[in-house]
């Protein structure tokens, strides 16, 4: 139940982000949605398996960098006082 919601949240802040890049620049999207097309979906082969844990990996530390902006973003945007890293 938490995983989804986290999901969802986190989805929601990643196409606020994609909107808010490409309002900068328009091929800052383009390239959000190519970063993780190389994931295979060919399940069935060792290789297969570490190389989507390889991309999980970088997934979790991109994820951990998303919401540290957005945190950032948050703060700037609403001048909250109480906001702290």
């Amino acid at each position: 139940d938490r995983v989804y919601e986290k999901l969802k949240d986190l989805e929601e802040g990643i196409l606020a982000l994609m909107r808010e890049l490409e309002d900068v620049t328009p091929r800052a999207g383009q390239i959000l949605k190519q970063t993780y097309d190389k994931f295979d979906t060919n399940m069935r082969s060792d290789d297969a398996l570490l190389k989507n844990y390889g991309l999980l990996s970088c997934f979790r530390k991109d994820l951990h960098k998303t919401e540290t902006y957005l945190r950032v973003m948050k703060c700037r945007r609403f001048g909250e006082a109480s906001c702290a890293f």
